[in-house]
């Protein structure tokens, strides 16, 4: 059987995610047991953390924003 990721047909996130118009990377970091890859971006005050190439929600800072991303893969098991 497929995995979801199979499905999407992502290998990496370098070759999948692009930051949208006017965001900036503030960082790049591997998550989880299954190591995902997370990006922070800024776009003028506001902090968007991806989880795989997938939005999760915009934040205040990003240390907000990286802590969310480690909660939610350790609520997830992953």
């Amino acid at each position: 059987m497929k995995t979801f990721l199979q499905i999407r047909n992502l290998t990496t996130l370098d070759e999948a995610f692009k930051l949208p118009s006017g965001e900036k990377q503030v960082k790049k970091f591997k998550v989880g047991k299954e190591k995902f890859d997370a990006v922070i971006t800024q776009k003028g005050n506001m902090f968007v953390a991806y989880l795989d190439g997938d939005k999760l929600d915009t934040f205040k800072s990003a240390k907000d924003a990286e802590k969310a991303v480690n909660d939610f893969t350790k609520l997830m098991g992953k």
